[in-house]
């Protein structure tokens, strides 16, 4: 980020995220066209490293947000 320009509401971290967001979206969407079983990939393949994390409070709430997340970029 450009320190010449403060941003002290985040709104260049929420821009990225949001950019992020949408192009990973798309991306999957034309992905899944050709390979169906693609959204059932990433989330087993999530699934698999989500599920060797310590039995912690904050590592499960890590989990519950990645899976949330997730969610939000397989769904149809």
């Amino acid at each position: 980020m450009d320190d010449a320009n403060p941003d002290p509401f985040g709104v260049a971290a929420g821009a990225r995220k949001f950019a992020i967001d949408t192009v990973l979206k798309a991306l999957i969407e034309h992905a899944s066209a050709t390979d169906p079983t693609l959204r059932d990939r990433i989330v087993a393949t999530a699934e698999a490293y989500l599920e060797t994390l310590p039995d912690s409070e904050l590592e499960q709430d890590f989990a519950e947000k990645a899976r949330a997340q997730i969610d939000a970029f397989v769904k149809t």
